[in-house]
């Protein structure tokens, strides 16, 4: 399998979770290469360009939780500010004032105005933390420290004025600028076609952007942007990669699902740790009953990603403590749906993804999104919804604490009772021990290791000293510690240390 088709499904997801427009990510690969032709970038260059396009978002869902708290709903917000410069606060600030109004009236909105502004420094983490997490995620889907860096400076600007701002000019990766003018090219092309694309890269050059290639995309841009008048973005992506191609083996393949499994679990502070729970739960369950080494594999798979179209839906429904409404209960419905067509592109997923999408579906016909019932949910797909509610509910969730074990099975047990789970697969999930994932991170101290896992589950400092009987003080000297130890410099990357380490 090639490495595209897995960093493509992440670029999908990526773009569900920011509210860009549909295959954003896949068509700026596109455009970067051709950008980089152009300009007479090296074949590294353009490789390097093609994957930071698909990849550069990936730490988009490390903060959603904050973001959610500032906007209302950030997926919405990104969707409602493409075209703005983001570096430009003479543009953002007004964005976003009539956002965080909006629907209040005018007492209401002016008091949403100054909780915004309050929060407005605390964003400037946002950026770093999406950074410092896709550089991570990077590194483990095999990608050397120079891309890692690369991918780093996702955020800069050529004026020196991005985040985390470490960078500027032709300090910044070539690859990278090659990739940030893909970038607004592709805006340009949505929001008005070729000429608009043009005028686009041509303001933000010498700002945002490396004057000389935006220059060389000015000059070029009608025979570049034909590269995306294609009718399949996805096998033109795939076309556009230099070669030799990256190619995934097996295990290859299963450490990019591990990544896009916590890409996905970060979306809430509630989930993360979760997809890898159902996904070796499920496959210990379904090795208990014979199922076989290649749907056992097809299992443990699904369980990793059954849950990637999560990232559609704003933080701040999963993260809501009291009771939904009906729109945002459709909106729950709905991310398998949007998990359906992201992994639907890449083919050599063909088994894992129809397993993965029948996890919220129900013997009974009362689960989503297709509302499968009785013959249609294969026994896979069975083993894997038993595992997903028995996961669940084994831990907290914003609107109750998590069940005891023997609360679980019993209710589990009552699920299938009334026709909702299989029998059969609520025994097997129950009777299986999914092997321990925690890898200690030596250098840290037992008390130190409490606090990461505290850190992860999204507590500040003050909440740690709450759980843990100590001062805020003491708190954030451990967080400080704990992040020395670990090489990162957010809780978001913290957070992701302790999810690869299966800490959480």
């Amino acid at each position: 399998m090639r490495l595209a088709e897995l960093a493509g499904i992440l670029s999908l997801a990526t773009d569900a979770g920011t509210g860009m427009p549909d295959e954003h990510g896949l068509r700026v690969a596109i455009l970067a290469v051709r950008i980089g032709e152009v300009a007479g970038a090296s074949d590294d260059e353009r490789r390097d360009a093609f994957y930071l396009a698909l990849l550069h978002y990936a730490g988009c869902t490390s903060e959603s939780d904050r973001a959610a708290a500032l906007f209302g709903d950030e997926i919405e917000f990104g969707g409602t500010t493409l075209g703005l410069d983001y570096g430009r606060a003479a543009e953002m600030m007004p964005a976003i004032m009539r956002f965080v109004r909006r629907g209040r009236g005018a007492l209401g909105g002016l008091a949403a105005m100054a909780k915004a502004m309050a929060k407005m420094p605390s964003m400037l983490e946002v950026g770093r933390a999406h950074c410092e997490v896709a550089a991570m995620l990077a590194g483990r889907l095999g990608f050397d420290a120079a891309f890692q860096a690369a991918i780093a400076q996702g955020f800069e600007r050529w004026d020196g004025s991005g985040r985390p701002g470490t960078a500027k000019q032709e300090q910044i990766a070539r690859a990278m600028r090659i990739a940030h003018v893909a970038i607004d090219a592709d805006v340009g092309v949505r929001l008005g076609g070729v000429e608009t694309a043009r005028a686009f890269v041509k303001k933000h050059a010498r700002r945002g952007l490396d004057p000389e290639l935006a220059e060389r995309f000015v000059a070029g841009a009608a025979s570049i942007v034909k590269a995306i008048e294609v009718p399949s973005i996805w096998t033109a992506m795939l076309a556009a990669e230099p070669a030799p191609h990256r190619v995934a083996d097996d295990d290859a393949i299963d450490a990019a699902l591990d990544v896009l499994a916590d890409f996905t679990d970060m979306k809430s502070r509630f989930t993360r740790g979760h997809s890898p729970a159902v996904a070796a739960r499920a496959a210990a369950a379904a090795t208990r009953i014979g199922l076989g080494a290649p749907i056992v594999k097809a299992v443990r798979r699904a369980g990793l990603v059954h849950d990637v179209g999560r990232v559609a839906v704003s933080a701040s429904i999963w993260d809501k403590t009291a009771p939904l409404t009906d729109a945002e209960r459709e909106k729950i419905r709905l991310h398998t749906y949007v998990g359906e067509r992201v992994l639907a592109r890449a083919t050599a997923l063909a088994d894992a993804a129809e397993i993965a999408t029948a996890a919220h579906e129900r013997l009974d016909g009362g689960g989503y999104h297709r509302r499968l019932a009785g013959a249609s949910c294969t026994a896979p797909a069975r083993l894997l919804a038993a595992a997903d509610v028995y996961c669940a509910m084994i831990a907290d969730r914003p609107h109750r604490p998590a069940l005891t074990i023997d609360a679980a099975a019993a209710e589990l047990r009552a699920m299938a009772a009334r026709g909702a789970l299989c029998p059969d697969a609520v025994d097997a999930v129950l009777a299986s021990d999914s092997p321990s994932r925690a890898k200690k991170p030596g250098a840290l101290t037992e008390r130190e290791l409490e606090v990461l896992r505290l850190v992860a589950r999204g507590l500040t400092n003050k909440e740690v000293a709450s759980a843990l009987s100590i001062s805020t003080k003491t708190a954030g000297h451990h967080v400080q510690h704990i992040f020395e130890k670990l090489g990162v410099t957010t809780r978001a990357g913290a957070t992701m240390a302790a999810m690869q380490r299966g800490l959480v």
